[in-house]
């Protein structure tokens, strides 16, 4: 239960962060305003880390829930490098 709760707490924050600022590097290189694509995508973000959240309990298996964490954190770490 413990690494269920670190890997909602902890684990969906890093994954939200790491959206939040590919997402906004990616709406701010297709063309919208820095301004607006930051906080359009930090709104979304509350939506993201609550999904993650009731996830990581739903989920049946926590090497699931870590591999898909970890899965999540690397491909949105790609993309924020690629587009910023």
């Amino acid at each position: 239960m413990a690494l269920r709760i670190v890997g909602a707490i902890a684990g969906g924050y890093a994954v939200t962060a790491l959206a939040v600022a590919a997402c906004s590097a990616a709406l701010a290189h297709a063309g919208m305003a820095r301004s607006e694509a930051v906080a359009l995508c930090a709104m979304l973000g509350f939506v993201v880390y609550l999904v993650l959240a009731l996830w990581a309990f739903a989920v049946r298996s926590v090497v699931r829930l870590w591999l898909a964490l970890a899965a999540g954190a690397a491909l949105l770490a790609l993309l924020w490098w690629a587009v910023a």
